[in-house]
């Protein structure tokens, strides 16, 4: 279905005055993971939010995150993936534990996969628009952004321009049809060619969430407002007690 930006008077006829980027309620998605949530106080829409670290927990809240969208707010994911981190096998499973109907959710994320930095250039630049204009989701996930454009045989200064494309159309696509955007980047900020383009990732986000696995947990810090917690995450597929007889704080047991 098409997304229609603006309305006819004739359909709505306070269209006009109320303007079309008020049309649509905000929409504010949790983790449900008390940690994060106290700190970041959930994703929200017309916004892209950037995990960096080399982490493989922002792989977890992805996965958690695109369910609950689907569930929560009866919308589809859309889910760009460049670095084959997408695991539907981790998808059910979180279905599963959240007593949902992982068909119905599976059928709802709408996922494409680049294998070269060209490819993911297309699937952003030329794509995007046209397939969130089509299936109106709530959400947008594009996983492990810069990983290809750090290819030793690809020029610095063509990779950086085609990167900057990606964000200015991630970015503009967010405001325009107001998703909660989502954006990994796992590579190590101390790699040089990659400190440039972290950099203009972070220039292109309105929220950056930096996630470090240390010894005695994992630290999760927002860089920009100089505040950090550091939790114990339970694995997706790991049963807790909660899931038997209910969680105090939520009923859907996310606790990763």
């Amino acid at each position: 279905m098409q997304l229609q930006r603006t309305a006819s008077s004739t359909e709505i006829p306070e269209a006009h005055s109320l303007g079309c980027e008020q049309l649509r309620m905000e929409r504010v998605l949790h983790t449900s993971v008390s940690p994060i949530d106290a700190l970041v106080g959930g994703f929200r829409s017309s916004e892209v939010a950037l995990f960096e670290g080399d982490s493989r927990y922002p792989s977890d809240l992805l996965h958690l995150l695109c369910v609950k969208a689907v569930a929560e707010l009866d919308e589809e994911v859309v889910w760009i993936d460049g670095g084959n981190s997408v695991d539907p096998y981790a998808l059910s499973a979180l279905c599963k534990r959240m007593r949902i109907d992982r068909r119905d959710v599976l059928s709802r994320v709408n996922i494409s996969r680049a294998f070269t930095a060209y490819q993911l250039v297309t699937l952003i630049d030329e794509r995007l628009e046209e397939e969130v204009g089509e299936s109106s989701p709530a959400m947008v996930i594009v996983s492990s952004l810069t990983d290809m454009f750090l290819d030793k045989d690809m020029k610095w200064m063509e990779a950086y321009q085609l990167l900057r494309r990606c964000a200015e159309d991630i970015r503009r696509v967010t405001r325009d049809y107001e998703t909660i955007s989502l954006v990994t980047d796992r590579t190590p900020g101390r790699v040089p060619r990659n400190e440039g383009m972290l950099n203009l990732l972070r220039a292109e986000s309105d929220a950056v969430v930096s996630v470090k696995e240390r010894r005695d947990g994992v630290l999760v810090s927002l860089p920009r407002e100089g505040r950090s917690a550091v939790f114990h995450p339970v694995p997706w597929n790991q049963t807790i007690l909660q899931d038997f007889r209910g969680d105090e704080h939520g009923e859907d047991g996310t606790h990763i």
